[in-house]
């Protein structure tokens, strides 16, 4: 009888009060290219491509890759995308000519805004850039709401 019960209390807690900890922040795969709702270059030279998860049309989901090459030219995205394979190609058209940017396979960053204010609550670091495969490591907190403690769970 005593094992029916725990087993009892033990499913009720599971169903009850396990949903809010399996919504906690952490870092989930880079949804596809066709899903950003934005992107830009930072200050840092990182490619920034930037996702709603949850489509609410607030953005929630960084990925932040290094800058590999940039340059103008007048070839067409598809002929210079040839030239990097298998890397991001991104571009601004100046009329006759456009600025490109290529960017790293996989990025060095992920950030996620927690509360969508647009200030950054979470960053992980993928120093072997080899894509969410549990190899990230917490890196920090810029918006001041998580500290260096997250890094133990």
């Amino acid at each position: 009888m005593k094992r029916i019960i725990t087993l009892l209390v033990c499913m009720a807690y599971l169903i009850l009060y396990a949903p809010g900890v399996w919504g906690l922040p952490y870092l989930v795969v880079e949804p596809a290219f066709q899903e950003r709702v934005a992107w830009d270059v930072n200050p840092a030279g990182m490619l920034v491509s930037v996702y709603d998860l949850d489509h609410n049309g607030k953005a929630d989901f960084y990925a932040l890759r290094v800058v590999i090459a940039s340059f103008y030219s007048e070839r067409g995205l598809v002929s210079v995308a040839r030239s990097y394979p298998n890397h991001p190609v991104f571009f601004v058209n100046y009329g006759d000519v456009n600025f490109y940017y290529v960017a790293d396979v996989y990025p060095l960053f992920y950030a996620i805004d927690v509360n969508e204010d647009g200030i950054w609550d979470l960053m992980y670091k993928d120093a072997s850039e080899d894509g969410v495969n549990g190899n990230e490591m917490f890196y920090e907190s810029p918006s001041g709401m998580f500290t260096s403690n997250i890094a133990k769970f």
